[in-house]
């Protein structure tokens, strides 16, 4: 008698996420278990200085220090994966169309002619990309690095099809994902993280993760004020269609309340974020209103800017990031002048937390901060 055994599913091995900020590292521990994403470990530390990332020759030592910091909450273990976010400061996402016209449009798609479109059209879109970039920085063409390019959505005259091979038609548009950086960050950054022993290492961005959330929350502008800097990602009909980014986010507050109030960069933190809970007094909350007014207006007004150009613009705005939790943010965006705006109607704001996070089972019990979406979509990238 013979008896055939189950075929068992390799195990999950479990990966380690490490969100460098510019104001801090979130480190999260998962497991992906069926479709679902199981969190064992969440960890956070602040850097001890403002400005780690302010030039090329960024502060190494500070950021090896608080990644260390940060893996100490956990116990020793082997992960398989490494995923590294990265501030969007240096770590940028774009969302590019392209499109490419067949010259015998009735003859069918076939694998060897399906990767000669796709070569010259990923080309062409790193060019674009690399151009534009270097238009808008000091940073020259040749010296972007591409860390990856993703075909989102692939039309024929038209009509939206899943893979290029065995159709046919003539005009093939392309809306790619391009996440790129400068190769002086990268070699930084690599450093800096095989100095730890890690080895399988991928980078990722933001906005791969949010991409897997589109089917719940098909229509949207989802802001993250991070550190630094706030990042928009425009979501029209499930697809991305735009992402973009200024630099004014949660340490800017911090700041200006060092400045105003005489504190140390740590203390102004601290107080910050005891007044975005509501812990002091009405005369001090009203003092730091007065404090932040002219900070949250030009916050408000470098948003309407980048959002200047758009046709029609979802009526919900989703708010995640440390600075989110701000309450001048929210108002602004809701009591705010949207006159010149095509909403349709007035926007709602909505404080997008992790439990909007579908099959995410947070076993640490302590991931309930919009503070804490962006590491976990790296998780779901």
């Amino acid at each position: 008698m013979r008896f055939s055994l189950p075929i068992l599913k390799k195990k999950e091995e479990r990966v380690l996420t490490l969100d460098i900020g510019t104001e801090a590292v979130k480190a999260l521990i998962f497991q992906k278990e069926n479709e679902k994403i199981i969190i064992f470990g969440a960890s956070l530390e602040y850097f001890d200085r403002f400005g780690v990332f302010d030039s090329k020759d960024f502060e190494k030592d500070v950021i090896k220090k608080t990644i260390s910091k940060a893996l100490q909450n956990f116990a020793p273990q082997n992960f398989g994966r490494v995923l590294l976010g990265l501030p969007a400061t240096i770590l940028k996402g774009r969302v590019i169309f392209q499109n490419f016209c067949r010259e015998n449009p009735k003859e069918i798609i076939k694998e060897k002619e399906e990767g000669e479109i796709l070569e010259q059209v990923l080309k062409e879109g790193k060019g674009k990309i690399a151009q534009k970039f270097a238009e808008n920085s000091d940073i020259l063409a040749e010296d972007i690095h591409f860390i990856n390019l993703k075909i989102l959505e692939i039309k024929i005259d038209g009509y939206e099809i899943p893979i290029l091979r065995g159709y046919q038609g003539k005009n093939l548009d392309f809306r790619i994902l391009a996440t790129f950086l400068p190769k002086y960050y990268l070699k930084n950054i690599e450093d800096i993280v095989q100095a730890r022993g890690f080895k399988n290492l991928k980078i990722v961005q933001k906005a791969e993760g949010l991409i897997s959330i589109f089917k719940n929350y098909p229509d949207g502008i989802f802001l993250d004020l991070g550190g630094r800097i706030t990042q928009i990602f425009l979501v029209k009909n499930g697809k991305l269609e735009e992402i973009g980014e200024f630099e004014i986010g949660g340490e800017t507050f911090s700041q200006i309340l060092s400045q105003n109030l005489g504190l140390k960069e740590e203390e102004a933190r601290v107080f910050k974020e005891k007044y975005s809970e509501g812990l002091f007094s009405v005369e001090v909350r009203k003092r730091i209103r007065e404090i932040f007014s002219e900070e949250v207006e030009n916050w408000f007004q470098s948003l309407k800017l980048k959002l200047r150009n758009q046709k029609i613009l979802p009526s919900t705005i989703f708010l995640f990031g440390g600075g989110s939790l701000l309450p001048e943010i929210p108002k602004i965006l809701e009591k705010g002048n949207w006159q010149s705006f095509p909403f349709i109607p007035q926007p709602k704001i909505k404080l997008f937390l992790p439990k909007n996070l579908k099959n995410i089972e947070d076993r640490t019990e302590s991931l309930n901060s919009p503070q804490d979406i962006a590491p976990l979509l790296f998780c779901l990238s």
